[in-house]
């Protein structure tokens, strides 16, 4: 996902500074926090959402 925004390199400019910086905590291995997650996101015009589920809500209410 991150090609259309420069690669990787590109989304590590505006967020952290440092391509590989961010290879490491999108690895495997990697222990992301909510903000650094937050800060890809938004790099990439997204954002996160939460929202109930439809399907958990109404087997709930059966």
């Amino acid at each position: 996902m991150a090609g259309p925004f420069g690669g990787v390199a590109g989304l590590a400019d505006p967020m952290i500074g440092n391509a590989t910086t961010l290879y490491r905590t999108l690895s495997p291995q990697g222990h992301p926090e909510l903000r650094s997650l937050t800060a890809i996101l938004e790099a990439m015009g997204m954002r996160l959402a939460v929202q109930p589920d439809a399907e958990l809500r109404y087997r709930l209410t059966v």
